[in-house]
């Protein structure tokens, strides 16, 4: 994602829902580190870091990767940012490397085609918008705050490709 902090796109379209999915729990292997003050400082150098050893990690499942917004673990001001592949274990794991395991859960997916300096606006709709009117609520208690799921087809290098959001949601669909 190099240099891609310096380019803006204008946003073209509010993300579409694509559906709402379960999916099994997740084994996932990365870097996490805090985040303070505005992410779209931050993160691009998380990816930098981590790009270089995405298919070449022990065990990786498939070409996607993975932006994970966590509660902090520390403190409760900021955020974690964890960059990750999904592997099948975590048994061939060097200690170099962080270890999330999400739970099976239900998920709302949208589907982002800016270009990924657009992707804050582009949660605020779906958080402030999107949600409240489909009368889901997001789920804030265990796991991840939201997955950032790039496909094989996602370019790091320009911030183009297409990205899914997954939003936990909460089990009874209450509004809360």
């Amino acid at each position: 994602m190099t240099g891609m902090h310096s380019f803006k796109a204008p946003a073209t379209a509010i993300p579409g829902l694509l559906g709402i999915e379960s999916q099994p729990e997740l084994r996932l292997v990365g870097l996490r580190r805090k985040i303070h003050g505005l992410p779209s400082t931050a993160i691009p150098g998380f990816w930098d870091r981590f790009s270089p050893y995405r298919g070449w990690i022990p065990g990786q499942a498939d070409k996607h990767s993975y932006g994970v917004l966590l509660q902090a673990a520390e403190t409760s001001d900021g955020f974690d940012y964890m960059t990750a592949v999904e592997v099948l274990g975590f048994e061939k794991m060097s200690a170099d490397w962080d270890r999330l395991t999400v739970p099976a859960q239900r998920y709302a997916v949208f589907l982002h085609r800016d270009h990924v300096s657009e992707l804050r606006p582009a949660l605020h709709t779906i958080f402030a918008h999107s949600l409240p009117e489909l009368n889901l609520s997001p789920q804030r208690r265990n796991g991840p705050l939201l997955l950032e799921r790039y496909g094989a087809e996602f370019d790091f290098r320009t911030g183009w490709g297409g990205i899914q959001i997954w939003v936990p949601l909460q089990d009874d669909g209450a509004r809360t």
